[in-house]
């Protein structure tokens, strides 16, 4: 029996004897004052029920509760002699992460990775494993020694597949005197992306490099030994002036490119008539062509096409695509812009990038855009000699020379097809290329168009 219930048993006579005490004298004092003629037999009688109902209230209020009180919570700590961890605590946050994590024992195993973990590392789901089976990485698991021993902190970077992957560990103690917890952070883009920075850098300074020598070292001759062959100057004022526009176009397609990068994030807002944009911008074409003795061919069905798009991107990636084609053509031969609807994205990457059976292709960018939506698509074909397979997939780099992989001495900035790249993803769009050696090239793009009743066959 427990000290409650002691003291609520030796409380109980004494409630017992403060009932019959106020009964009694509450009915004595009644007595009195119906003997001395103060009250009737009816008031005395209704005086006493009350007086005994009050003091029977009295004896049951009082009694002690039986319910037992709420007791407050009692917080343990880690010194508390009560206060038991439980096994592998930490291990439903562990599981939670969204990045690849493990946590090693002190006794030198695995003994929680998350679905991240296993996958990455490729363990199996029901065994235990060494962290030497699992890491296979000499800095990961002289880390995991140390941080085991010291309980110090680390971060360790290390590649996976060779060097395709990189990786950030970091690594902490665990709950349990020796463990160690591992996350595992993906750098892999951010090193690419650094990677093309840097590239980026040394291409444009090595672009704007060469015309700045050409055109410093006339000048020195112009200055120098030629300072009085007045005949000469005509030439290289002429070689200096072609240099000068290629510094000039090359600065034009950097801050272009610039530009559209900055704003690839954001959707374009505008409403266009696509087949009439695309039929102004081949005509801006037709000087050119001429020059080039290149017949330009345009088509495009005779319905109004609308989408949501940036009209002069648009014209942008129409001309760059278009320009390129003329410049590969064979002498006196044709280009054809091709414009057409789907009623699919995924229709429309067919009809624009896949009508030559024998063609290698190549998908340049994959489109955002659901591949049920209506689409409108634009094809453009040279009957130039073709581009070799192994150059297709490198196209859309930025200062990749189409003419280099073609083998011949066209000029270019080789930021046209980056360009186009970028204005397609802006557009949710994709872009594709299909070539055969001999025979010609075709790019091919395709994006998002408004529903609306117009024929669905491909041109």
């Amino acid at each position: 029996m427990s000290q409650r219930d002691n003291e609520n048993q030796a409380d109980s006579p004494k409630r017992f004897q403060d009932f019959f005490v106020l009964t009694s004298g509450a009915i004595a004092i009644l007595a009195l004052l119906f003997l001395t003629g103060a009250i009737g037999a009816v008031e005395w009688i209704t005086g006493a029920i009350v007086m005994s109902a009050g003091a029977l209230a009295f004896y049951v209020g009082s009694a002690p509760s039986q319910q037992k009180p709420r007791q407050a919570p009692v917080l343990q700590t880690a010194t508390s002699e009560d206060a038991v961890r439980p096994e592998n605590s930490i291990e439903p946050f562990i599981l939670a992460l969204p990045l690849p994590a493990l946590l090693i024992a002190n006794d030198g195993t695995v003994t929680t990775a998350n679905t991240h973990a296993r996958n990455m590392f490729r363990m199996d789901v029901a065994s235990l494993p060494s962290p030497m089976a699992v890491l296979r990485q000499p800095d990961l698991l002289a880390a995991a020694e140390r941080v085991s021993r010291d309980g110090a902190n680390e971060r360790v970077e290390f590649t996976q597949h060779g060097d395709a992957e990189v990786w950030m560990a970091h690594v902490r103690p665990g709950p349990e005197a020796g463990s160690v917890i591992m996350v595992f952070e993906d750098l892999t883009a951010v090193r690419r992306a650094e990677r093309a920075r840097a590239d980026f850098l040394a291409n444009a300074s090595h672009e704007l490099r060469t015309p700045l020598t050409a055109i410093g070292g006339f000048i020195e001759t112009m200055r120098g030994p030629a300072k009085d062959d007045k005949e000469a100057w005509d030439g290289f004022l002429e070689i200096m002036g072609q240099q000068t526009e290629r510094m000039k176009r090359l600065v034009a397609d950097l801050l272009s490119l610039s530009r559209i990068e900055f704003s690839e994030h954001r959707a374009p807002k505008n409403q266009v008539e696509f087949g009439e944009l695309a039929r102004k911008a081949s005509m801006a074409l037709d000087p050119i062509a001429k020059d080039a003795g290149i017949k330009l061919h345009f088509d495009a069905p005779d319905v109004s096409i609308h989408a949501i798009a940036d009209d002069h991107e648009i014209a942008q990636v129409i001309q760059n695509l278009a320009s390129n084609a003329i410049k590969y053509a064979r002498s006196e031969g044709e280009v054809q812009i091709l414009v057409g609807v789907s009623p699919t994205m995924a229709e429309a990457a067919t009809a624009c990038s896949r009508q030559s059976p024998d063609a290698k292709r190549s998908l340049l960018l994959q489109p955002y855009a659901a591949e049920g939506a209506p689409a409108v698509w634009i094809r453009v074909t040279d009957d130039g000699e073709g581009i070799s397979e192994n150059h297709l997939p490198r196209l859309g780099e930025r200062f990749y020379r189409a003419d280099e992989s073609r083998g011949g001495k066209i000029e270019g900035t080789g930021l046209g097809l980056a360009i186009v790249k970028h204005i397609m993803a802006r557009h949710r769009g994709g872009l594709a290329v299909e070539s055969l050696e001999g025979h010609g090239s075709a790019f091919g793009i395709w994006m998002p168009r408004l529903r609306e009743n117009v024929p669905t066959e491909t041109l």
